[in-house]
């Protein structure tokens, strides 16, 4: 009686576990800025397409490519994209743990998804997170793949109440993201 009751316990649980997978809020579905159309041509090797609302900045140099900000009018609330040179040995895995490490590094680190993905239709790595950066509690999604010696990564960031509201914007420019 006790084996048929645990067999029974096990399967109800399993059913729940399942059902409730499926259950998850309405995230990253609000789009308020149109959609992306616009396309960014960069001379450091890739392009990518931006809504028409969101404003975009091209620093002078280093390894920071272009800087969309949201439009939230809040300094700190951005997609952008690096691009950074690297050596022979660098490979997916060593900027994995490079990035990965650099994220755990900000206060109130809490990894929230991380997983392997693809961006350029090349391997890349992803994840998601909260933390506190420059004293500004930010959820963070930084995406990156490694090709022709160089390192790609694409960091959204926003605040948690603004997050979800450009998330679907922000990955369609992911997923209009290209290496030249």
């Amino acid at each position: 009686m006790i084996k048929k009751t645990a067999i029974i316990l096990i399967g109800v649980v399993t059913i729940v576990s399942v059902l409730a997978a499926g259950c998850t809020f309405n995230v990253g579905t609000t789009t308020p800025s149109p959609s992306p159309t616009n396309t960014y041509d960069s001379a450091k090797g890739f392009t990518i397409k931006y809504p028409s609302d969101w404003v975009k900045d091209e620093p002078a140099s280093g390894p920071l490519a272009v800087l969309f900000a949201l439009p939230t009018n809040n300094a700190t609330e951005n997609l952008n994209v690096q691009v950074q040179n690297l050596s022979a040995a660098d490979t997916l895995g060593s900027v994995t743990d490079a990035v990965t490490s650099g994220a755990q590094n900000y206060s109130d680190f809490k990894q929230i998804d991380v997983t392997n993905t693809t961006l350029a239709g090349n391997p890349a790595y992803k994840i998601v997170y909260t933390a506190t950066v420059n004293g500004d509690q930010l959820k963070l999604l930084q995406t990156w793949t490694v090709k022709n010696g160089k390192a790609y990564i694409i960091t959204y960031k926003a605040a948690p109440s603004n997050y979800d509201t450009y998330a679907s914007t922000a990955q369609q420019m992911i997923d209009s993201f290209q290496i030249k």
